[in-house]
């Protein structure tokens, strides 16, 4: 029984090897990717030496995972693409393992040998060092001892030994950096000989041909597992210079093979998007009478009540039928040719890669909210973001080559303005102090009044104009037995909703301004109201 089964499986195993040797085997490069914003369009180039016949062409260590349904070959010569079929190999990454292996071997064995030279070379020098020590002494019954020749044994040996203990160290140090490299090497042959064997995929095309020719064979295919996302450097030199916004791609993929040195092009559409345009049906509206189910007869109850609802057909009407709400959302994509060429790696770690850099103008202000804070900041207002083709992301924000932090880019959003914070600015003050001389509590029958008086000053000490908003609020009652009185605001009117206040000031070098702001809340006394 047992020969029964190892001649089975010795079969099989033939099969598959049978299998995977059939048809002209043909080694393909990854010439150009599309990256799209979930998925990719591979392709791959080849110059094939078609033979006269029928040809089973095998283009192998492809991606497992690609759509066989997208699989596209183009060639131009005198022959025939008869077919175009997908298999998955199970067999060649064990190969692949193999020749990683070999080559991480080879490597740890050259570093071996590195170890073991410098080994003797220590070896050596030590050995000198004893034959030196052993003639260092000077036999006392020598009587004619000539003192200059002992100094010039004595400087020899001295500057020999020193010689020798630097090639020591430097032997040592080698041996220490090789052994680190060396350890590397092990971890990496240890991680192979552990991960699992994955399979890759082959593409067989099938051609005729009358006579032997050779011919450049382009394969294209999609693979879902590659994406790339956006992010941006925002950068503002001074508040007299535009912005420059750095748009970056990060790209990934996981598609089982390595983008070496390829052409990348980036878009924003989808590889399984459809291309076809949606059909508006007609939208009807109808008037029913509900049966009365509890009467358990056949006839309509009179008292049922007459509902109106909506029915969705394809040129028919159709009554009491469930409403379908379908959403179709086009739009047309934008792709980023990439001219350098770029390698991404097989291991979901992103690549990125600078898709373009745009000046475009701001305009900067200065901001302040001193009832929260006394900190002035740096704003600057971007409009007209629609143009530039971008991508909702994570932007890092520099000013004056000095990194501020962090921001993001909302394209969904329906304004298409930008508004940036800088940091802040020592060189512009800002004080809001009570005044307590116009603060009052004050009690009238059964109300309560309570004045809250604040004055507010800035003071700009930079050496140019700047342009600052200053921003405070009067309380908003939602009660209506609490009633809010602005009695000052310097000439501003309160938002009638918010209750903000706003203050813009445009301020020369060294010049400070006031202003007031004032509110009176009154309540009844037999409730409990905060006036801050």
């Amino acid at each position: 029984m047992f020969k029964k089964l190892l001649i089975a499986a010795s079969v099989f195993f033939m099969a598959i090897a049978a299998r995977a040797d059939e048809g002209q085997k043909i080694t393909s490069k990854v010439e150009k990717v599309v990256v799209f914003l979930k998925g990719a369009q591979i392709t791959r180039t080849a110059m094939v030496n078609v033979s006269a016949g029928t040809t089973d062409l095998v283009f192998d260590n492809i991606s497992p995972n690609i759509d066989p349904q997208s699989i596209q070959v183009h060639a131009n010569g005198g022959f025939t693409i008869l077919s175009v079929k997908h298999e998955m190999n199970y067999l060649s990454n064990g190969d692949v393992k193999t020749r990683q292996l070999q080559e991480l071997h080879t490597q740890a064995k050259l570093i071996r040998d590195k170890i073991d030279m410098l080994n003797n070379m220590l070896s050596i020098y030590q050995a000198e060092e004893a034959v030196i020590a052993k003639n260092q002494f000077v036999k006392a019954e020598n009587t004619t001892l000539d003192v200059l020749k002992l100094k010039q044994a004595l400087d020899f040996q001295t500057e020999r030994l020193t010689a020798l203990k630097q090639k020591e160290q430097a032997a040592n140090n080698q041996v220490n950096a090789l052994n680190t490299e060396l350890q590397k090497y092990e971890s990496q042959i240890a991680e192979v000989n552990n991960s699992q064997n994955t399979a890759t995929s082959n593409i067989i095309v099938t051609v005729s041909s009358k006579a032997a020719l050779q011919s450049i064979f382009a394969v294209c295919y999609v693979t879902g597992d590659a994406s790339w996302y956006p992010s941006y450097d925002i950068r503002a030199k001074n508040v007299n210079s535009p912005l420059t916004i750095v748009y970056k791609a990060n790209v990934l993929q996981r598609s089982g093979e390595d983008w070496k040195n390829v052409k990348l092009t980036l878009s924003t559409g989808s590889p399984t998007g459809t291309s076809i345009k949606p059909e508006l049906n007609p939208y009807y509206l109808n008037v029913f009478k509900r049966e009365n189910n509890d009467l358990k007869t056949a006839s309509h109850s009179s008292a049922s009540l007459a509902e109106v609802v909506v029915t969705e057909g394809y040129g028919t009407r159709r009554e009491n039928m469930p409403v379908a709400v379908n959403m179709v959302e086009a739009q047309t994509s934008v792709e980023f040719n990439i001219d350098n060429p770029y390698s991404v790696s097989n291991d979901g770690k992103p690549c990125q890669v600078e898709i373009n850099q745009v000046n475009v103008n701001a305009t900067y202000q200065y901001y302040a909210a001193p009832k929260i804070s006394t900190d002035v900041f740096l704003t600057a207002q971007v409009t007209d973001l629609n143009k530039y083709s971008l991508l909702s992301g994570d932007a890092n924000v520099f000013f004056e080559g000095t990194y501020i932090g962090k921001s993001r880019i909302d394209m969904r959003a329906m304004s298409d303005t930008l508004n940036l914070s800088l940091g802040n600015d020592k060189g512009i003050l800002v004080k809001r102090t009570l005044e307590k001389n116009l603060t009052q509590n004050q009690t009238f029958g059964s109300n309560k009044k309570e004045t809250k008086s604040w004055v507010i000053e800035v003071k700009n000490r930079k050496n140019q104009k700047v342009n600052l908003l200053v921003e405070d609020q009067v309380p908003v009652s939602q009660n209506s037995s609490i009633e809010v009185e602005a009695q000052e605001t310097s000439g501003v009117k309160p938002d009638a909703l918010t209750g903000a206040v706003s203050w813009n000031f445009l301020l020369n070098s060294q010049e400070d301004k006031k202003v007031q702001l004032r509110y009176m809340v009154k309540y009844p006394k037999s409730q409990s109201v905060i006036v801050q």
